[in-house]
């Protein structure tokens, strides 16, 4: 994987959005593959359907599960 983009000041173009993975430090994000083109969104984000817990073993993290987005 390549290095991703230093962040203290970054300027985001008119029409494009920074996506940011919700893993913290270990996602493959805009700080790795750049700004996506408003025309590239298809769809939004309203909630979690499922979340499994990778430090134990992949177990369900069930407060999470069907939960809207804050």
């Amino acid at each position: 994987m390549r290095k991703p983009m230093e962040l203290e000041h970054v300027t985001i173009p008119q029409g494009h959005y920074f996506v940011m993975g919700d893993n913290r430090d270990n996602s493959a994000d805009s700080r790795y593959f750049g700004f996506v083109a408003q025309d590239q969104i298809l769809g939004r984000v309203v909630g979690v359907a499922f979340s499994l817990d990778r430090d134990r073993h992949f177990k369900p993290r069930w407060d999470r599960f069907f939960q809207g987005l804050k």
